[in-house]
């Protein structure tokens, strides 16, 4: 997948650098198996398009299994997704099989068909119920869905942990939440991130072993006895440039007491009361 400008000299670019790429390698490009789509652009950018002489695909487009879309996919585009898992129910086979059975291809085919998208959206609720009711038809009854006679207990039981009583069938939205919550430790090296709601429960259930310093953050991380400055000491945090909020790291906050060259602005009463604060708290960690 290759992204440009829709001007002419962006799109003439692509395709010398192509042919370029196919005269030195051998490998052309297929341009009649091949589409280009245009995000925000008028009608000159189409006509532009026309040179590459491949097709023109509209969004959503699907690259690696995950609809590309401007917004995040609706319930009809996500369709094929509930498709292709109510086609990996067995048929005349679920009737042989017990239930325990059941349960074992609910956790390691059902579950794990939608893991890919989980990992990069959060699908709408109405899908994540469509998948759902498959895994909780399949369980109960060896079909794609089951009625309230056949489900001898709440599925929002049986997706609990084994110690608190359910069968460990995970469900998919805190799944899905738990996988989302990786993006956070690349968040820390790109200028990227997740929903503020993500990137806050990541924030809340996480703490920063300082080690040598140089991977924790000063301003950020949490790293003084579990919390972070700006939970200590909110007014004081807002002193700081964000430059230097997503920059400093411990070691070099506290080598020579660094730290305070970040402060900047005018420190009423209640900034100094949090400075002196800090200043103690880090004297602290020196000294350990």
């Amino acid at each position: 997948m290759l992204f440009c400008h829709a001007t002419e000299s962006d799109v003439t670019a692509v395709k010398e650098i192509l042919d370029l790429f196919g005269r030195a390698s051998g490998l052309k490009v297929n341009y009649a198996k091949s589409s280009a789509t245009v995000l925000h652009g008028d009608q000159t950018a189409h006509e532009m398009i026309a040179s590459l002489a491949c097709a023109t695909a509209a969004l959503p487009v699907t690259y690696l299994g995950i609809p590309l879309t401007t917004r995040c996919p609706s319930a009809g585009q996500l369709q094929p997704l509930v498709d292709k898992v109510t086609g990996h129910l067995p048929t005349w086979k679920a009737w042989l099989m017990n239930r325990a059975g059941r349960l074992a291809l609910v956790k390691s085919v059902l579950r794990a068909i939608p893991v890919h998208q989980l990992l990069a959206f959060a699908p709408p609720k109405k899908t994540l119920q469509q998948l759902a009711k498959i895994q909780r038809g399949f369980f109960w009854a060896g079909r794609a869905a089951a009625n309230g006679g056949h489900c001898h207990v709440n599925w929002r039981h049986v997706t609990r942990p084994l110690a608190l009583g359910g069968l460990g069938v995970r469900g998919l939205e805190r799944a899905g939440l738990a996988l989302r919550l990786r993006w956070l430790w690349l968040s820390r090296l790109a200028r990227f991130g997740p929903p503020v709601f993500q990137r806050t429960l990541f924030f809340a259930s996480t703490y920063m072993s300082i080690g040598n310093g140089t991977n924790a953050l000063f301003w950020e991380d949490r790293w003084l006895n579990g919390r972070s400055v700006g939970e200590l000491m909110p007014l004081l945090y807002n002193c700081i440039p964000t430059r230097r909020r997503k920059g400093r790291t411990v070691a070099e906050g506290l080598n020579g007491d660094t730290w305070a060259r970040d402060i900047q602005g005018v420190l009423g009463i209640h900034e100094i009361g949090q400075y002196l604060q800090l200043w103690q708290l880090a004297q602290q960690v020196t000294s350990a």
